[in-house]
């Protein structure tokens, strides 16, 4: 596995908490449903949108790098786990999206909600080869 950039996911965990203060800041009591993010790998500049697709904030990556979305994810997972997304500003589900210049989302990086959990795999055929085992020994 790459390892990944710690300075980088520090630059893009900062650049998400600017965006949702911006957002706080800018819309009050009304609750924010996604983050898009859209990454112009000329300029090697990420954008932060939120759902009517205003700019929150945008970020310039150093000239030596360019995104990583294993960093991104990364930083938004920590960001997760620290809390940050428990605000009353976030509507849930919040999902945070990497997208085209035309918002069209390319990638969903990031799913929350307090009642459902995305799972990243198909869990069925586990979940078969584990009924069968219990049948099997149900049986005997």
């Amino acid at each position: 596995m790459k390892s990944i950039n710690k300075t980088q996911v520090s630059l893009l965990e900062t650049a998400i908490r600017e965006s949702l203060k911006n957002y706080e800041s800018k819309n009050g009591a009304n609750s924010l449903e996604s983050l898009h993010l859209y990454y112009d790998n000329e300029e090697n500049i990420l954008f932060c949108y939120d759902d009517l697709e205003n700019v929150l904030n945008e970020v310039q990556l150093p000239s030596d790098e360019t995104l990583s979305y294993s960093a991104l994810r990364f930083a938004l997972q920590e960001l997760n786990r620290a809390g940050f997304f428990n605000k009353d500003c976030i509507a849930k589900p919040f999902t945070v999206n990497l997208t085209d210049k035309e918002f069209a989302a390319n990638d969903e990086l990031f799913f929350l909600d307090d009642d459902a959990m995305k799972l990243e795999r198909n869990i069925w055929p586990e979940m078969e080869k584990d009924l069968d085992d219990f049948l099997k020994n149900l049986l005997n």
